[in-house]
């Protein structure tokens, strides 16, 4: 088993869900609220250990209840938070919209998350860009570019943004075109499309079928569980 290094976000989600996405200026009324522990590192970072990997985090929070409770979250899951820091800024949080389909708006205040650093060697290494790029030394580093920005200097070994994700960062149409453009900067890439499945070495692996609820987190979930795999020493990863 290889040991995972996840460096990211760490962020409170507070939820609205309705039957509609509210438009520019409009205001959609009848909803429910819930707070969630979030954050696209610590979603990867949960994801992870629930799928059976031994998970080191880095990241950093706030001095405040939110960065309490993320702290706490994170340890009942079996994630090692040693290097997770506490900071002199508020712990992130997200605004979320989630409609009667699943389908979502996020908002984020990065707070803590602009502080996160991570130095060090390491062997397997997940990271996003809601933290400062590290240009991480591992000998595999798996990127999840989101949000879509370009990130300069280290080597990824597998990068895998989604297809919204895949077309900012090229300026392509279609997603073969987009995975042959992002070739050049990873050694392999991976394109997760929604309900279609993952595009992958030029095949399209279809989904599971299933009834969605919230899509909010989907990616990371599909990234945590993929690592595990990779840190299991999967063959079918």
């Amino acid at each position: 088993m290889r040991e995972l290094t996840v460096f990211g976000s760490v962020n409170v989600d507070l939820v609205v869900r309705s039957e509609a996405l509210p438009g520019p200026g409009e205001t959609v009324v009848g909803g429910t609220f819930a707070v969630h522990c979030g954050g696209k590192g610590a979603n990867q970072a949960v994801a992870a250990a629930r799928a059976g990997a031994q998970v080191r985090f880095i990241g950093a929070v706030g001095d405040d209840e939110h960065g309490q409770l993320s702290r706490a979250a994170l340890e009942a899951e079996g994630v090692d938070v040693r290097g997770l820091v506490t900071v002199d800024r508020p712990t992130g949080v997200a605004l979320i919209a989630v409609d009667a389909a699943g389908q979502n708006q996020i908002s984020v205040a990065s707070g803590a998350n602009d502080l996160a650093r991570c130095s060090g060697e390491h062997d397997l290494f997940l990271t996003q860009l809601e933290t400062p790029w590290p240009a991480p030394r591992a000998r595999t580093v798996i990127l999840n570019p989101a949000p879509a920005r370009v990130w300069e200097g280290g080597t990824v070994d597998v990068l895998v943004p989604n297809e919204v994700e895949a077309m900012q960062l090229t300026g392509a149409q279609e997603l073969a075109v987009a995975a042959a453009r992002l070739a050049a900067r990873a050694g392999q890439v991976l394109i997760t499309a929604g309900g279609a499945g993952v595009l992958a070495d030029g095949h399209l692996h279809p989904a599971f079928r299933v009834d969605p609820i919230d899509t909010t987190g989907a990616g990371d979930a599909f990234l945590g569980a993929y690592a595990a795999a990779l840190a299991q020493g999967r063959g079918d990863a």
